[in-house]
C-alpha cells in the first residue's frame, strides 16, 4: 500500500515537473472538441500565473524552486520522515500537519498571499480547512496538532482525477474564461462559492478548500490562457 501511494506521488510530480518545463521552454498545449479549438491551460499556467507584470520575477524564482524542488523527489532525495509524526506523504499524519502548518507560515510570510493564508489558518483551527489530493482520490479535514482536542478524522474517499481538469471543473472564469479570484488572491469555486488554494505541501501537490469570507468578497480575475 505504501508502496502504491509512494508510486502515485512520483507519476504526480513527473507529470508537474513535465508541465513547468514545457512553460519554461515556451511550449503551448491545444485542444479540440466537437470541431471547436481551444487553448488548455497546463498545470503551470495555473499555479503561475499573475494579476499583475510587477510579480513576474517572484513567479520565476517560485517555479525554479518547485522545479529542483520535484527533481529531488525523482531522484529519491526527500528527506526522511520525522519519527514517531509518520510520513508528509500521508495525508492523516502529524507529518502531513506540520508541513501543512509550515506552508501557510510561509504563505503568511509574503504580503501578497497573506490575507489568504490567514484565513487558511483560522479555518485550520476551526478544523474546517479541507484538503485534497485528487490524483490519489484521497480528502482530510487538517487538524491543529498543537491543540489537544484536535486529532485526525482520517482519509476520506473522492474521485481521481489529473489536477488540470480537476481545477478546471472547480475553479470560477469569467466571460473571457479567466479564473477568478477573491480580493485575497484565494480562487472561488464554482459550484460553494468558497475560497482555494492549489499547491505544494511537502514533496506533492494539494487542492486546498475553506469556507469564504465576507471581508474578502472583491474579485480579480488571475490571469491565465484557459477559455471557455
Amino acid at each position: 500500500m505504501v508502496s502504491s501511494i509512494h508510486s502515485v506521488r512520483i507519476w504526480s510530480s513527473q507529470v508537474a515537473l513535465n508541465a513547468f518545463k514545457d512553460v519554461s521552454d515556451n511550449k503551448t498545449s491545444d485542444s479540440s472538441a466537437s470541431g471547436t479549438s481551444s487553448s488548455s491551460s497546463s498545470l503551470a499556467d495555473m499555479l503561475f500565473s499573475s494579476s499583475s507584470g510587477g510579480e513576474d520575477d517572484y513567479e520565476d524564482e517560485k517555479l525554479s524552486a518547485l522545479i529542483a524542488s520535484l527533481q529531488r523527489t525523482m531522484n529519491g532525495t526527500v528527506p526522511d520522515d520525522t519519527a514517531g509524526d509518520g510520513s508528509v506523504g500521508d495525508m492523516s499524519s502529524k507529518a502531513f500537519m506540520k508541513a501543512l502548518q509550515e506552508k501557510l507560515d510561509a504563505l503568511k510570510a509574503n504580503p501578497d498571499s497573506k490575507a489568504m493564508a490567514e484565513a487558511m489558518q483560522k479555518a485550520l483551527d476551526a478544523g474546517t480547512l479541507t484538503v485534497t489530493d485528487a490524483v490519489a482520490g484521497d480528502q482530510i479535514t487538517a487538524w491543529d496538532i498543537a491543540d489537544g482536542t484536535q486529532t485526525s478524522t482520517g482519509v476520506t474517499s473522492v474521485d481521481t482525477s489529473d489536477w488540470t481538469q480537476f481545477l478546471k471543473d472547480r475553479l470560477t472564469r469569467d466571460e473571457s474564461g479567466k479564473f477568478v479570484r477573491n480580493a485575497d488572491g484565494s480562487y472561488i469555486e464554482k459550484a460553494t462559492g468558497n475560497s482555494s488554494y492549489f499547491g505544494m505541501v511537502g514533496e506533492a501537490y494539494y487542492y486546498i478548500s475553506w469556507a469564504a469570507t465576507k471581508t474578502a468578497a472583491g474579485t480579480t480575475a488571475a490571469s491565465s490562457t484557459d477559455t471557455k
